[in-house]
């Protein structure tokens, strides 16, 4: 394996140079020579030594993905399609900034910690965290963090805090809004559990938002919580088309992969979408396309939230200094496709 000391022989500079430009210290190195050298690593195939960098203290060069995922015992976190899309985008920004991706799915804020420490990593990108597990990474966690789709109290946004997200509450209300003009009035609220939090709750209160500007006043605004155990969750909606889904007429789901599932459910009950009743989703991933009827959804830039994710980490990273704080939405857009109907 070529070494360091072979490089800086090529290029006639010294070893410290070459050292700077494998460890991104762009600022210690000239443009032309950071081209020179790197050019040089590339015709050399050469390797970073793991170990050497660690035991050298020029950081590991890892970057861990956490998901926080109380779950994780029951099913496999990566079957979620907004995760599995968003891991992909992450994984292909890290590398073109140099370093390596580490997934892992966490079922604590000091599991996390502790990987963190353990492995020497540079920086955490933590994905969906809820409200309290986010201001703990914040107080107790040194190394730079970024989240996506977070929610926490002004308190808790430190100068070091980042969060890449979306206009949930805009979404929720954009769709629901959309289902009135349509002559909706009996509409129900689908949700991922019975707690809402963070991006659920957010998109709950645009819901909410809607039918009070609409004078649609009910007991309860039409909210159900869904388990994600399978089994469980389609004995709860077969119950409800055999029992409650002749009172609305139009149903808000907080994702796609919800909204479709529930839609299977219902045609195996002898429901149609959009005849019978409107369906709704949030996301706008493959699932809205490829069912049928096509899913009228909420679309998000999902390799936008990684791009600037990782953008923000690794300044925050490089320039070993706080930056501003971050809390960016971005917009959420309407889809309208088939499974809604006038009513």
């Amino acid at each position: 394996m070529v070494t360091i000391k072979e490089i800086a022989d090529k290029v006639n500079l010294s070893p410290t140079t070459v050292s700077n430009v494998i460890h991104g210290r762009k600022g210690k190195v000239s443009p032309d020579n950071y081209k020179k050298i790197s050019r040089a690593l590339e015709e050399s195939k050469y390797v970073s030594n793991m170990g050497g960098r660690l035991l050298g203290r020029h950081g590991s060069k890892i970057i861990a993905v956490i998901l926080n995922y109380e779950r994780r015992s029951e099913m496999n976190v990566v079957s979620d399609p907004f995760y599995n899309q968003i891991v992909g985008f992450l994984e292909e920004e890290i590398r073109k900034k140099g370093y390596f991706m580490m997934l892992y799915t966490s079922g604590s804020v000091t599991e996390s910690l502790r990987l963190a420490t353990a492995w020497d990593i540079e920086g955490l990108i933590v994905l969906g965290s809820h409200p309290d597990d986010a201001k703990n990474f914040i107080k107790q966690q040194k190394r730079p963090v970024a989240f996506i789709d977070t929610y926490v109290d002004k308190e808790s946004m430190t100068d070091d805090f980042i969060n890449v997200g979306l206009q949930d509450f805009k979404g929720g209300y954009q769709i629901t809004n959309y289902l009135i003009g349509l002559g909706h009035r009996r509409i129900g609220f689908f949700a991922d559990g019975n707690q809402l939090l963070g991006v659920d709750q957010q998109r709950f209160a645009g819901f909410k938002k809607v039918l009070s500007e609409a004078d649609i006043n009910l007991e309860n605004p039409g909210f159900f919580g869904l388990d994600y155990r399978t089994n469980q969750r389609h004995i709860f909606l077969k119950k409800f088309s055999e029992t409650k889904l002749k009172d609305y007429t139009a149903l808000v789901f907080t994702s796609d992969f919800l909204a479709v599932d529930a839609i299977n459910v219902f045609l195996d009950n002898g429901f149609k979408v959009p005849e019978d009743i409107s369906i709704t989703g949030f996301d706008h991933n493959i699932f809205s396309e490829q069912c049928r009827p096509k899913l009228t959804t909420i679309g998000q830039n999902v390799q936008k939230k990684a791009v600037l994710a990782v953008d923000f980490l690794t300044e925050r990273i490089q320039s070993k200094q706080a930056i501003k704080k971050i809390n960016l939405l971005l917009d959420a857009e309407l889809i309208v496709q088939d499974s809604t109907a006038r009513v």
